[in-house]
């Protein structure tokens, strides 16, 4: 039995303890966490099946039943429909086959399209439909060793990346033409992005969300990459703040100094039997002591994984207890509109004496290239 199909077998206990007659899985990380495989259905239905007992099935359209059939989980029972019939007969004979009754729970793949999920109750009236992703995580969200190594791997190569890209930095070079070099240097390593690269020059670094664009680098700048690659199939994800010569802002340093203090606080204070939102709380408590609690717009950090943004979140609000395996990001922020911004990220993963980090730790000082 290889690992899917143990993790196919985990899901179904916990269907079973919670009296859950199926769940099913949509075209998304939850389906190849499962199964190791998964296809964008576009606007066709493509499902995995799991009954809380049972064997699973894979419900796909037909130009896809060859690709289903080669699933690294060797699940065996593939239904594949025709685009002039539609999935509703073979899902409602599926349905009868696994004994579901219209008063049952289904657990639907949070990811699932709407259009599908209505027409799934329009076929079952009176069926009760919960999201999968609180289940789903409580499985993924504990890595095992060979998850590790694949992010570990992916977390030395994004690192390699970011030395690569920094050091090629030249006045007048814009953020697009830096994106564009993020992506040539993952794909000489083999490595698919894992997100679109962020690049953020200037002002547009108190973005955290900016569409990098045209802007021009320019001397005193200061400089956010927020890059990540896979391998294996599991993300990473980093981000680095620098300085491309001597900062026009006379705060820049200081700033730099307040979000590593802050980001060191967080690593240091997660630990088995933590939960998420303390974590959250040692970064948040340095940065609201120098004044720039306004400033820090968004949580610590997120779960990582198949997902590049997956549970645990490092949230206020989130009790969830850190246990060894858990692997999310540390990244706190400041943002000052018009000026700057300082984010600093890696992923942490978290072992039974504490945290360890995957990726390489950021620079002490602000780093000025």
């Amino acid at each position: 039995m290889n690992d899917f199909q143990l993790r196919v077998e985990r899901l179904q206990a916990l269907l079973q303890k919670r009296k859950i007659a199926l769940a099913i899985l949509s075209f998304s990380d939850q389906m190849r966490y499962l199964s190791g495989y998964a296809e964008h259905g576009h606007e066709r239905l493509l499902a995995l099946l799991v009954p809380a007992e049972g064997k699973p099935v894979f419900l796909v359209p037909s130009l896809s039943e060859q690709a289903a059939r080669g699933n690294p989980a060797h699940i065996k029972h593939i239904v594949a429909w025709e685009d002039q019939d539609g999935w509703q007969m073979g899902f409602t004979s599926l349905l009868a086959d696994m004994n579901v009754h219209r008063s049952d729970t289904l657990l639907i793949d949070d990811e699932l399209p709407s259009v599908h999920l209505m027409q799934m109750q329009a076929l079952m009236p009176g069926i009760i439909c919960l999201p999968a992703g609180e289940l789903l995580s409580s499985l993924r969200r504990v890595k095992s060793e060979v998850e590790l190594a694949a992010m570990q791997q992916a977390a030395s190569a994004i690192d390699s990346v970011a030395d690569e890209v920094i050091g090629s930095l030249r006045a007048g070079v814009t953020e697009k033409a830096v994106q564009r070099s993020v992506l040539d240097a993952c794909a000489v390593r083999g490595m698919p992005p894992a997100f679109t690269p962020l690049v953020c020059f200037g002002a547009n670094g108190a973005m955290p969300h900016h569409a990098s664009g045209e802007t021009c680098l320019q001397a005193g700048d200061m400089v956010i990459l927020d890059i990540g690659c896979m391998a294996g199939g599991y993300c990473s994800d980093i981000t680095r703040t620098l300085s491309f010569g001597k900062p026009a802002d006379a705060d820049a340093e200081k700033v730099y100094d307040i979000v590593l203090q802050a980001h060191h606080a967080a690593r240091s204070a997660a630990r088995p039997g933590v939960s998420c939102e303390e974590v959250d709380a040692a970064a948040r408590a340095c940065i609201e002591a120098r004044g720039y609690g306004k400033q820090f717009l968004h949580r610590t950090g997120h779960g990582i994984g198949l997902s590049c943004h997956e549970p645990p979140y490092i949230v206020r609000g989130n009790a969830t207890l850190l246990e060894p395996g858990f692997c999310f990001s540390v990244e706190p922020g400041i943002y000052l509109p018009e000026r700057f911004g300082v984010r600093l990220e890696v992923i942490a993963a978290v072992t039974a004496a504490g945290t360890v980090s995957l990726n390489a730790d950021p620079p002490s000082s602000l780093l000025v290239v």
